[in-house]
């Protein structure tokens, strides 16, 4: 007998195969997903505790990253090495305690190079005892860069440290400076990947927890049970605690000293089966629900489809229109669920690309923001002219000793927004804040064929405008702030530098030093502006009064330095006239005639008695007299210090 089976209609024909295909898929995927459940439960737990095991790891580099940052930059802080050529314990511990709370760390140290503590934030009174943890010295003399990191225990609390050496311009001393590794560490870490995590040292013969997310009966169960075999690290074992069978991962963590540290990564099975039941019971349902829904489906198939893409149409219209705030909503969850969840993050990408825009202009100059947008970031530079400004506050380390915190924070503020705008007006881009220190850069990223003499239009007019901001802050008298600026121009590299997490344009090369060396110069001629020849010559409009040929430190060829007096267009005649009888003055004393430099420094002196150069030359001379120069003597002074 034939079988033969008859549709009155065509929905009913289409139902009855719709229905027939999802019992058959849905049956398929039910035995397939359980199945395949089953068997990767524990794959998955593997994967999953070698990537919290990587990701633990990659939190502690960040953190000794952050640390290392904070040590070099404290290795450089000209404030700090003051504070710690004075040998004052109590200054130094003042010191230190305020970059610890800088830097949010919970112990700071400063180590002599042979190993004495100088200052330490936990043990205040401690002074000239021996550190306790030479091994970790040790380690970072035998670093290239002289830098270690490790976890130690201090007063049997464990501290991430990090060591760096105190350059004056010699190592004088190590900076010691750590953060906490405790319990919060460990429960930051698990609310990201929900594993369980413990810290253990070896105490004796046994292992003990000292940072963990475990709770008390876990922990002392397994402290109990736990033991360390090398050979065991990095794969995962299985530990029973409290009658359950924890998934565990195993690895060594670093330290120097006489501690061993691991970490102990787990996972409990049962957890990790519990989604497959899960699963199981909602495919289930879901075989049910979709034999139901299936029906009512197809009747409401069509106006499914024509709502949402009426509604992707309007969003797609306010786009055009640059409106980005309010995203299409869609309560499907098939492709045209996933189309409106792609425009909601297309909308939501170009509201951020404005938004960062905008706050990246304020972090760095627009010109920088500008050109990290435009491009692609990477690390690497190329070979630019470029000049560079550099400029700091004179006695801001004594004028921050006697101002209210809140007062110095204003006053830097206001000093920096004033002389940031200078800047930004002349062309130039400001590369970095280094305290009250400023660094700016004309030529990069955007070069102008006179960037030279922007640079020295900006080192004048933020000399000048000094009575300004003083008066804005009401300083007056010894209070009163300065500045010295110095300008150099040369090739250097300019570019993206820093780690591939982090980077910041800058420029490096000579003249960025030259800069630097030409603005400590400021203070020996007590002048407000330096520039190099190769400024100057790149200036034919502004004219310079010629203060001296110096070998400053660092750099073994002479440089003739020069002091900017304005447009060599507008200049006072009466200046101009001085400046030829100094010249006059310069060019005998550079040809030995003591004499008559002498005579031409003694009127100069008496008619501009304001101006330091001339009696510092006249000093030269009598000192020159009593011990005359080489043969081969040009003129040119050496100052080994910044």
């Amino acid at each position: 007998m034939e079988l033969s089976v008859r549709f009155r209609t065509f929905r009913s024909r289409v139902l009855t195969f719709v229905l027939g295909l999802l019992v058959l898929v849905q049956a398929s995927v039910f035995l397939a997903v359980t199945t395949a459940q089953e068997r990767n439960a524990r794959l998955h737990i593997d994967e999953t505790l070698e990537l919290t095991a990587a990701a633990f790891e990659t939190e502690l580099d960040v953190r000794e990253r952050i640390l290392l940052d904070k040590a070099r930059l404290l290795s450089g802080d000209f404030a700090f090495k003051e504070a710690c050529a004075t040998g004052e314990h109590g200054t130094l511990l003042s010191a230190v305690e305020n970059h610890r709370d800088r830097a949010d760390a919970s112990v700071m140290m400063v180590v002599s190079m042979d190993g004495d503590v100088q200052a330490d934030t936990l043990h205040p009174d401690q002074y000239g005892t021996p550190f306790a943890h030479p091994a970790f010295l040790d380690a970072a003399m035998d670093d290239d860069r002289g830098e270690a990191t490790s976890i130690e225990f201090i007063d049997g609390e464990p501290h991430q440290l990090v060591v760096t050496p105190l350059f004056t311009p010699d190592p004088t001393a190590w900076i010691v400076i750590g953060f906490p590794v405790d319990d919060a560490l460990a429960e930051e870490l698990r609310r990201s990947t929900g594993t369980e995590i413990s810290l253990m040292r070896m105490v004796g013969d046994g292992w003990q927890p000292f940072a963990t997310t475990l709770d008390r009966e876990l922990r002392d169960d397994l402290a109990r049970r736990f033991s360390l075999d090398l050979g065991e690290a990095h794969k995962s074992i299985p530990v029973e605690l409290d009658g359950r069978e924890y998934v565990t991962w195993i690895a060594p963590a670093e330290s120097v000293g006489r501690v061993q540290v691991a970490t102990v990564l787990q996972r409990s099975l049962d957890d990790a089966l519990a989604p497959t039941f899960r699963v199981r019971n909602i495919l289930v349902g879901i075989f049910g629900a979709g034999l139901i829904f299936s029906i009512l489906g197809g009747a409401l198939l069509a106006s499914r489809v024509t709502r949402p893409v009426a509604i992707l149409a309007r969003g797609a219209e306010r786009v055009a229109e640059g409106d980005y705030t309010e995203p299409v909503e869609i309560e499907q969850r098939d492709e045209l669920g996933v189309l409106a969840d792609s425009f909601n993050r297309m909308t939501k990408g170009l509201a951020e690309r404005d938004r960062v825009r905008n706050l990246l202009g304020k972090v760095v100059s627009p010109a920088v923001a500008e050109e990290l947008l435009r491009k692609e970031i990477e690390l690497g530079g190329e070979e630019r002219v470029v000049s560079v400004l550099f400029s700091d506050v004179r006695n801001f380390t004594s004028l921050s000793e006697r101002a209210a915190p809140h007062d110095l924070v204003r006053l830097l503020n206001t000093y920096l927004t004033r002389v940031s705008a200078i800047v930004e007006e002349h062309g130039g881009v400001v590369d970095k804040f280094i305290g009250d220190a400023v660094m700016a850069i004309f030529g990069a990223p955007l070069g102008h064929a006179d960037d030279a003499l922007r640079a020295v239009h900006t080192a004048m007019e933020m000399y000048e405008a000094l009575d300004d901001i003083n008066t804005d802050l009401g300083l007056s008298g010894d209070t009163r702030i300065g500045i010295g600026v110095g300008v150099s121009t040369g090739v250097v590299v300019a570019g993206n530098m820093g780690s591939l997490n982090r980077l910041n344009y800058t420029v490096i090369g000579d003249s960025v030093n030259v800069a630097s060396r030409l603005e400590g110069v400021t203070k020996r001629y007590r002048v407000g502006v330096v520039v190099g020849q190769s400024t100057a010559n790149a200036c034919p409009g502004i004219a310079f009064r010629e203060l001296d040929r110096v070998r400053v430190k660092g750099r073994d060829e002479s440089l003739t330095i020069y002091e900017p007096l304005g447009e060599q267009a507008s200049l006072a005649p009466e200046l101009a006239a001085e400046c030829r009888r100094w010249e006059e003055a310069l060019e005998s004393f550079r040809a030995r005639d003591w004499d008559g430099a002498d005579v031409l420094l003694d009127g100069l002196t008496e008619a501009y008695p304001d101006t330091y150069l001339y009696a510092l030359y006249r000093e030269r001379i009598a000192h020159l007299r009593a011990e005359p120069p080489p043969p081969d003597w040009d003129g040119t002074i050496t100052y080994d210090e910044k």
